[in-house]
């Protein structure tokens, strides 16, 4: 990667400046080399985020408009970026996916969604729920289990990893990630809640996450009102949001 590339040169550069007119302090050459090769890493990863966040925000503004393929194709823009900065590639195509998932081409969302980046647990998660559609257990617990480890304090993540276990019929599994998800999240009502329900043989209460479960488009009678956030990131404030 590029930004990769112009870091480390910076860092061996000062290593060597050092170590050719001051061979005496080559170990601090090797620290400031350090340091200034993770400098200069970090400050180009935010210039190419800033531009990509540009891209994301403009698609969504077509999105909420309806204007699915205008969206994708302002993502698409984002992909002359891939070679400056690690996993962008990965981020803009588990965009692109959960936007084919709203445009209900199942098909593209899943082919994008698998070149996907696993930190973004909506696109992950999308990813699950069409696997569950295939009837497909095993691939649909692997990209739900993806979502778990980049997004532990995601509370939908554990309830809809549970919903799609329930769904095909695995009620102890549902039960048993729900405990899992309450180990991470102790304090959490709606896995408390659909926990619950489900040792209770309820329906689980997925409309409780309000805005996030209509993105989901599981039940044909809520509307989704506005489209998924990127996620740069795992999970919680550490992700890149809209």
């Amino acid at each position: 990667m590029i930004n990769i590339f112009i870091s480390l040169c910076i860092g061996f550069g000062i290593f060597y400046l050092f170590f050719y007119f001051l061979p005496l302090y080559w170990p601090i050459g090797i620290i400031l080399g350090i340091l200034a090769a993770g400098g200069v890493f970090f400050l180009l990863a935010k210039l190419i985020m800033k531009k990509i966040t540009v891209i994301v925000e403009a698609s969504s503004v077509e999105l909420t408009k309806g204007q699915f393929s205008r969206a994708i194709i302002l993502l698409e823009k984002g992909f002359k970026y891939k070679y400056r900065h690690p996993f962008i590639a990965a981020q803009l195509n588990s965009q692109i996916g959960v936007t084919y998932y709203y445009k209900k081409d199942f098909k593209k969302a899943e082919e994008y969604l698998k070149k996907g980046i696993a930190s973004h647990y909506i696109g992950q998660c999308i990813l699950g729920i069409l696997y569950m559609k295939k009837k497909n257990v095993e691939k649909m617990k692997k990209a739900f289990k993806a979502a778990t480890r980049t997004s532990r304090k995601e509370s939908i993540v554990w309830s809809l990893f549970a919903y799609c276990l329930n769904t095909m019929g695995k009620k102890d599994e549902a039960i048993e990630i729900l405990n899992k998800g309450l180990k991470k999240l102790p304090k959490d009502e709606n896995i408390k809640t659909n926990l619950k329900a489900l040792q209770n043989n309820q329906r689980m209460r997925m409309r409780a996450y309000k805005d996030i479960w209509p993105a989901f488009m599981l039940e044909k009678n809520i509307i989704r009102q506005q489209p998924p956030r990127f996620a740069r990131g795992g999970g919680g404030r550490k992700s890149f949001r809209r």
